[in-house]
């Protein structure tokens, strides 16, 4: 797809649509950039998916939530400390609500469970949150990267599971290729590296697609007025 405009129109409309290539898709890299050792380690299959966004979703956006709430009354300096505090107590609500789930799966998943409580994407976010920011801006912000980060699990476990196991969701499916290797964390390395590069090119792409249509809507609006 190409830009059908002048190129100092163009970066016109690059910088008034910015937000679009921003925060629409440059948030998800980035979250998926932060937690890479969770993705790759424990994305080996559908369950493993759902019970990691799932440990995600708590300790995210309530520690997002309870940060937002006391960066007003806490000093910069002491702010870490408390907030790993508070998603330390999270991640055990998690993990006894996943225990209950999926009793069989958190043994596997071992220490994974415990180091979320420590995960970059969480902590970069609550550190970001200044006393003048609104919750209305800090809590999609956290949802985002919530959600790049379910859905690249999700994707990255479907992958692993079916083609290294045969299942989905711990079910035998019919499969015309079986690739043990995939289960392995280089094989989870190699996907990732596409599933992020798939999408900056998104990314791109819904940025030259906004730009177009605006340069069209701008254009459709002169004739008119004219």
């Amino acid at each position: 797809m190409k830009l059908n405009m002048p190129p100092g129109q163009a970066r016109k409309y690059r910088r008034r649509h910015k937000l679009l290539g921003s925060k629409a898709l440059k948030n998800p890299v980035s979250a998926l950039g932060l937690d890479l050792p969770f993705l790759i380690v424990t994305s080996m299959s559908l369950q493993a998916a759902a019970a990691m966004s799932l440990e995600m979703i708590i300790i995210n956006m309530g520690t997002i939530t309870v940060a937002f709430l006391l960066c007003r009354v806490l000093p910069k300096w002491v702010r870490p400390l408390v907030y790993l505090l508070v998603s330390t107590a999270f991640m055990l609500l998690a993990s006894a609500l996943l225990t209950r789930i999926f009793p069989l799966l958190t043994v596997t998943l071992g220490m994974y469970i415990y180091l979320m409580a420590v995960n970059g994407m969480t902590f970069t976010i609550a550190m970001s949150i200044e006393p003048r920011d609104k919750l209305r801006n800090v809590l999609p912000r956290a949802l985002r990267g919530t959600i790049a980060f379910a859905v690249a699990m999700f994707v990255t476990a479907l992958f692993r599971e079916y083609l290294g196991s045969g299942t989905l969701w711990g079910n035998p499916v019919p499969h015309l290729l079986r690739i043990t290797s995939v289960q392995v964390p280089f094989f989870g390395f190699i996907l990732v590296g596409f599933l992020l590069a798939g999408t900056r090119v998104l990314s791109k792409l819904l940025l030259v697609f906004a730009i177009n249509e605006r340069a069209r809507s701008d254009e459709y609006s002169t004739f008119e007025g004219g």
